[in-house]
């Protein structure tokens, strides 16, 4: 073909625009118009696409804050729905100010204890830095003392003091950091005994422990004062850190004035026969189990030794000296104590609770002398002494309880 035929070819698939100038149509698509072809531009359709991705993460993250706002306005006051306050960890950090504030003000222990949950799935989500888990542990730390405040000058029992401390709504479940986490040191000045004050070694809380004291290692009256100094450090978590928490004080004090015996309620034969049914010595709960000795002599024991079988709740509380008495031995023989409430453990379910007996001291060598069916009684005689001892004793039965004959059996060691 000659120029002059292609270029007359290129003219009739033209036409002429707006402007007169020649535009060039193809014929397999046509041209675009309007939106389709802002569109079709490839910048802007980048324009387009990135419009879209912020208008749906800007509404998605005010959607957020709007709910986390919600959550958070649940929270002003102290009279606060505990489920309320379970919700707002979803939130991260938003309600972290008022789960402080209700762990320090709010109206019951339940919502205190639901704050001190929240505060803990945070820090377990490392959503705390360590000044605040440290405020955490300040706040919630609890210390219990259990002992008596008064005592008989002329007590002679030795005074066992129960020291109970952690941070009480740490829990192994629920998505906060587990008490283990946390390990604890303490030391007590004030008992009048070296051992206690060093500080003892790092233990995963929360921590239950038990000393005594010697009363007659206090010369005078009193009022006498137990410090107790308590450090915690974390184990196993982002922030390693340790804390020396506030040192708690006890007072106690010896009145000169107090008898031992006022511990003691006044007998009646109805009371003492409801001890008689309700006080009693049984054969060893579980036949089929490894079985248990309890030594008598050098060479012989009772094998699966009874139990004390107590059914509550008792007219008095049980602060008695145990003895038993073996058939055919003269004598009586000292075999532990009882200490027992009136109205049981708080907590604990129905049904009775048994007390070991044992160990059986004094008995004369050759009393017994060789394996055998024998049978065995229990005595149990007050002693306030004992009783003071224990804190939660209060009306101490002053009456001998004897209990009936079990068969026990008799072995070589």
């Amino acid at each position: 073909m000659t120029r002059r035929g292609l270029l007359d070819t290129l003219l009739a698939q033209a036409e002429p625009s707006a402007t007169g100038r020649v535009v060039r149509r193809s014929a397999a698509r046509p041209a675009a118009k309007g939106w389709d072809r802002w569109v079709s531009e490839p910048r802007n359709a980048v324009w387009l696409v990135l419009g879209a991705v912020c208008l749906v993460g800007g509404g998605r993250r005010l959607l957020q804050v709007w709910r986390a706002r919600g959550a958070v306005a649940k929270l002003e006051g102290n009279s606060v729905a505990p489920d309320d306050i379970a919700a707002v960890v979803v939130h991260g950090r938003a309600g972290l100010m008022d789960l402080f504030r209700l762990l320090g003000a709010a109206d019951t222990e339940t919502q205190r204890q639901a704050a001190g949950h929240a505060l803990s799935v945070l820090w377990a989500r490392d959503e705390l830095i360590a000044e605040e888990e440290k405020g955490l542990v300040l706040r919630g730390f609890h210390l219990d003392v259990k002992a008596r405040k008064r005592y008989p000058r002329a007590l002679r029992a030795e005074i066992p003091v129960t020291l109970h401390y952690g941070v009480p709504f740490l829990q192994a479940e629920g998505g906060g950091v587990a008490p283990a986490r946390l390990e604890w040191s303490h030391r007590v000045v004030g008992a009048r005994r070296a051992s206690l004050e060093s500080f003892s070694p790092w233990t995963p809380g929360p921590i239950h422990t038990t000393f005594s004291m010697i009363p007659s290692d206090f010369e005078t009256d009193g009022p006498h004062s137990l410090v107790t100094q308590v450090r915690v450090r974390t184990a196993g978590l982002t922030d390693a850190w340790e804390l020396a928490l506030p040192h708690a004080r006890f007072s106690f004090e010896f009145d000169p004035i107090l008898r031992v015996e006022a511990l003691l309620a006044l007998p009646d034969l109805e009371r003492a026969e409801v001890f008689g049914r309700q006080v009693r010595l049984v054969a060893s709960r579980d036949a089929e189990a490894v079985p248990g000795f309890l030594p008598i002599s050098a060479s012989l024991a009772l094998r699966d030794p009874p139990e004390i079988e107590l059914e509550l709740p008792l007219p008095n509380d049980l602060a008695h000296a145990v003895e038993v008495e073996l058939e055919g031995v003269a004598g009586r023989f000292p075999a532990g104590a009882v200490l027992q409430t009136s109205r049981g453990v708080p907590g604990q379910g129905a049904g009775p609770i048994h007390r070991p007996i044992g160990p059986i001291e004094g008995l004369p060598a050759g009393a017994v002398e060789r394996p055998g069916r024998r049978r065995l009684r229990a005595i149990l005689t007050a002693d306030p002494h004992r009783g003071w001892a224990e804190p939660d004793v209060r009306s101490l039965w002053p009456g001998t309880i004897e209990t009936g004959w079990v068969e026990v059996e008799v072995v070589r060691r």
